[in-house]
């Protein structure tokens, strides 16, 4: 079967889902082995949506097993095609004249004689059977049939009546949707029915609403129980379709939607949590099954595997039975993503939702508002770390803030890293060249938002480093970021002073990689990918966090010792002084001339500087890599202003402050200082000026 059908009802008993198949047996036997003669009225009551199209369908293909001499002639009717009173009644009488005379020679005096009837009866019963006023619309077709010529309606109806009874052959006449009507469609389709329901051998079977049916009369003035009970002569309830077979049916159509859904997305835990938290009271009739299936079989495809299968299911049955309330979470998701909300933020999300909640049927309520707090923990009134938001990630939860907006789009927006990508890298451990290059290519290549595709794999990889990475492959990993790592220093992607930045993202990755080492071979491993790799400043950084966490750390709790750490740092400068010739233009500078000196000797650093600033070209380079940026705002003043720093106090660690203010003003007189260079030089010009005048250039107001 396919996942993605219509709305039609099903026509053979073998695709059931819904146990109708038996009840549809059951009335057709009835109808094939009834022995009354006379005109029969049955009908089907059953609420919207509950399958009673399906079982009518049923009946008709039992019927059809039968032998062809004890088939039923089948007329089929559906009001639901036409519009008006007068039209409906003529496509009833004309759909019984157009079929009969078909079904054989014996019927083609019926058929001639139900136009005639037709042409007779068209628009003058009204729902008492009574013509009414004759200022009223039936008095008014009265008026205009009346200049034709009259049709002896009782003669005819007796010669239909006797050639019925001698053709002796059972008509079934189906008319389903009779619910879909208008409520003066409605009541005058029971008129007419009313009117012709005593011709022999012919059965009714009507499928509607009772309750609808009954209201649509009810308008008219008169008890609509009562009326049907006057036309109808045996009734059939529908039988509910139980909730063990809904459940079977829907879980069976979501198997065969989600049934090549990736390892470890598929929590059925969590799965069992979220249905009976929510899910099962959506779930009441069959159509509320194809529907959500159907919406189900368009959206999933284009963002499978990058989507918590749990979460998406759950998002999509809110939007196809609680539409209001899914549209505001979609328009407010970042009240209900991520982990922690201020007490403004709490106060905004009972606000929104007052209204969606309101709007929820009874029965939908307590189970709803437990499905948002499944879906969105933060709604729970517990408490949850910034360590929940990777292991939501990992699971590709709605909850996690950089994936919750994927679930509102039906498709993987340009540039978003996949999760079948970040499983391919976790691979490519076995290949050292091959992983290397995935994380210099993921440095160049930019999403719309602007932050790199490295910056993502970065966040992506952290989730996975405690499990999914193979032992044997940690040592790769890490001589891979220990080489490449400063290539992944992006600008760009550090937004905002609160962003960490890439720096930190790689740390973390290579600490849970070192975590995972035995503590036996950590030190042989780390010097190993030191040794091999060119990223000084992702090693001196992680050198020296994991020496302040030995400083303060017990034993039991250091990731390495300091005797260790002390190796390490003196393999770290004997890379550094490999690397001499490039080390004046790397931009973290500063920060490996600190390490260098801390870990080193303090004279070989201030030789090098002296040696590497001996050119006018060297001296203009080093100055650079000193500028920084500080921001600042006055009261009621909404702009934030930036200004470039240019520290001597920073320099003169590593260069006599004098000297080199001697040789930039010469340079400036010969007017040999670049435009290039020009601001920053003037920079560092005037906050040295600042130091012998009194003032602190860090202040905000240093430059008022």
């Amino acid at each position: 079967m396919s996942s993605l059908s219509s709305d039609r009802p099903l026509v053979d008993p073998k695709d059931d889902l819904f146990g109708h198949a038996p009840f549809g047996k059951s009335l057709a036997d009835s109808i094939h082995t009834s022995t009354c003669h006379d005109g029969l009225v049955l009908s089907l009551y059953g609420p919207w949506g509950s399958g009673k199209s399906t079982v009518l369908s049923f009946i008709l293909h039992y019927l059809k097993q039968l032998r062809e001499s004890d088939q039923p002639l089948i007329v089929r009717f559906n009001p639901w095609w036409f519009s008006g009173q007068e039209r409906l009644i003529r496509a009833f009488l004309d759909q019984l004249q157009a079929i009969l005379p078909d079904k054989g020679e014996k019927f083609r005096k019926v058929g001639e004689l139900l136009g005639e009837f037709t042409a007779g009866i068209g628009g003058l019963l009204d729902l008492t059977g009574i013509t009414g006023s004759a200022g009223g619309p039936v008095g008014e077709m009265l008026s205009k049939l009346s200049k034709t010529n009259p049709k002896d309606l009782p003669g005819l109806k007796d010669q239909i009546t006797k050639l019925l009874r001698e053709a002796d052959k059972r008509i079934l006449v189906i008319v389903d949707d009779i619910d879909r009507l208008t409520p003066d469609e409605t009541r005058q389709l029971f008129t007419v029915i009313k009117g012709v329901a005593d011709f022999p051998n012919m059965i009714y079977l009507l499928a509607f609403d009772r309750k609808v049916a009954a209201k649509a009369i009810s308008q008219s003035g008169m008890p609509g129980d009562r009326y049907l009970e006057k036309i109808i002569q045996v009734p059939f309830e529908i039988p509910p379709v139980d909730r063990t077979t809904l459940q079977k049916a829907l879980f069976q159509r979501l198997d065969e939607i989600l049934g090549d859904t990736q390892n470890g997305l598929f929590d059925p835990s969590y799965w069992t949590n979220v249905y009976y938290d929510g899910l099962d009271t959506l779930f009441n009739v069959p159509r509320d099954v194809v529907r959500f299936i159907n919406t189900l079989s368009v959206t999933y495809p284009s963002v499978r595997g990058e989507v918590n299968p749990v979460d998406f299911i759950a998002l999509e049955a809110l939007r196809v039975f609680t539409p209001t309330l899914y549209d505001t979470i979609r328009s407010n998701i970042e009240l209900f993503a991520g982990h922690g909300s201020s007490e403004e933020s709490r106060k905004n999300r009972d606000s929104i939702l007052k209204a969606p909640i309101k709007e929820l049927p009874p029965r939908f309520l307590p189970k709803t508002l437990e499905l948002l707090q499944r879906l969105f923990p933060k709604l729970q009134n517990m408490t949850y770390g910034a360590d929940s938001l990777s292991e939501w990630r990992k699971a590709l939860r709605v909850c996690s803030p950089d994936l919750s907006e994927l679930y509102f789009r039906f498709s993987v927006p340009s540039g978003f890293l996949r999760r079948s990508e970040v499983m391919r890298v976790l691979q490519l451990a076995t290949s050292l060249t091959a992983l290397r290059q995935t994380f210099i290519d993921a440095a160049h290549q930019k999403r719309p938002d602007g932050l790199s595709k490295a910056r993502v794999l970065l966040e992506r990889l952290t989730d996975h480093v405690e499990n999914d990475i193979p032992q044997e492959h940690l040592p790769v990993f890490m001589d891979v970021l220990l080489d490449v790592g400063d290539q992944l220093l992006i600008e760009s992607d550090k937004q905002g002073a609160f962003d960490p930045g890439n720096d930190v993202r790689i740390r973390r990755l290579i600490y849970h990689l070192v975590k995972r080492i035995t503590s036996v071979d950590r030190l042989h491993v780390l010097k190993t990918a030191i040794e091999a790799g060119s990223a000084l400043y992702i090693q001196s950084s992680f050198l020296y966090r994991l020496i302040k966490e030995a400083e303060k750390e017990s034993p039991e709790q250091r990731l390495m010792e300091l005797t260790d750490l002390k190796i390490m740092t003196q393999l770290w400068i004997d890379k550094v002084r490999s690397q001499e010739s490039r080390l004046l233009h790397n931009e973290e500078l500063p920060y490996l001339l600190h390490c260098w000196r801390t870990w080193g000797n303090a004279d070989e650093v201030r030789a090098w500087c002296e040696e590497a600033t001996s050119s006018t070209e060297g001296l203009l380079a080093f100055l650079k890599q000193f500028i920084t940026f500080s921001t600042s705002s006055t009261r009621g003043d909404w702009a934030v202003k930036k200004r470039m720093r240019l520290s001597p106090k920073a320099v003169e660690v590593f260069l006599d402050i004098p000297t080199v203010v001697s040789r930039v003003n010469a340079l400036k007189i010969a007017r040999e200082i670049p435009a290039a260079a020009a601001e920053y030089v003037d920079r560092f010009l005037k906050e040295v000026e600042m130091v012998k005048e009194g003032k602190d250039p860090d202040s905000p107001w240093a430059d008022d």
